[in-house]
């Protein structure tokens, strides 16, 4: 029987939903049925106390047609939730099946929005479909006395190989992370920049630094995930004055910034400017 014949069936349908969470290279497969289930080379396992979701909705209103998915709270794809929003989106890919039929449906692709933990046992993920990222507003590149253009990306041009510190951490509590490796910069060098840090297959996680004293990093969002002994990569931050950009990376030409730039708004209503 085709998918279309077992899913108006009464009594042939055998109906699992396929659940593929993706960042990067890694991958978190699960389905809803009380088994295993095999699709091509991929493993799709099934979970103590079940995953579900709230069904797909398509008003035309992003907020409204969220994706929510139940699942047991110590499920892998969520635990990077648990400290603050992990630096790289992890999408979503939903297909349909009925047990013992080779052919599958696409149903929904989207990214991770949130997840909450309402209970001890369980969780809830909140997606959003792909289509939602074109209600974001998008970049405003607008005159300003700091630069627009973010650190290390290719507007920028500067290549943040070259003043990244190796080091592991020595000591941590709930905000901060110490090396004394910090120590050899002077205060407020690593400010506005970020830590990161192998969670496996290639792939990084990161957390942002607000703060740069001695050898002591304050890191925003806390410090977890992180460990005493762990092998870190620490790039310094940049306030986007031309000051900055000119003696700390040599990067003057590629400054996107006015610094120059009146005090005073041609557009106040003044009759001469």
């Amino acid at each position: 029987m085709s998918f279309d014949s077992r899913e108006h069936s009464l009594a042939s349908g055998a109906p699992i939903r396929l659940y593929e969470f993706s960042r990067g290279v890694l991958r978190w497969l699960y389905n809803s049925s009380d088994r295993d289930i095999s699709v091509s080379t991929q493993v799709f396992r099934t979970l103590r106390g079940g995953i579900s979701d709230d069904g797909l909705r398509q008003s035309g209103v992003s907020k409204q047609d969220a994706f929510v998915i139940t699942a047991p709270a110590d499920i892998e794809v969520a635990q990077p939730w648990r400290g603050g929003r992990p630096s790289a989106e992890i999408y979503l890919r939903v297909r349909d099946m009925h047990y013992g039929d080779g052919e599958i449906v696409s149903r929904f692709t989207g990214s991770i929005a949130g997840v909450k933990w309402p209970r001890l046992d369980s969780c809830t993920i909140t997606c959003q479909d792909i289509e939602s990222s074109m209600d974001r507003p998008g970049l405003i590149d607008t005159y300003s006395r700091t630069c627009t253009t973010t650190l290390y990306s290719l507007q920028c041009g500067v290549d943040r190989n070259v003043y990244r510190v190796e080091t592991t951490i020595q000591s941590l509590d709930g905000l901060a992370i110490s090396s004394g490796a910090f120590a050899s910069y002077p205060d407020g060098w690593f400010n506005g920049g970020y830590v990161e840090w192998s969670i496996g297959s290639g792939e990084f996680d990161s957390r942002h630094i607000e703060s740069h004293a001695g050898s002591v990093l304050q890191l925003l969002g806390g410090v977890a995930g992180l460990a005493a002994g762990q092998a870190i990569r620490v790039y310094p931050g940049c306030d986007f004055l031309a000051g900055t950009c000119d003696t700390k990376f040599d990067n003057l030409p590629n400054l996107r910034a006015v610094p120059h730039m009146d005090g005073k708004s041609p557009f106040d209503g003044e009759q001469v400017f």
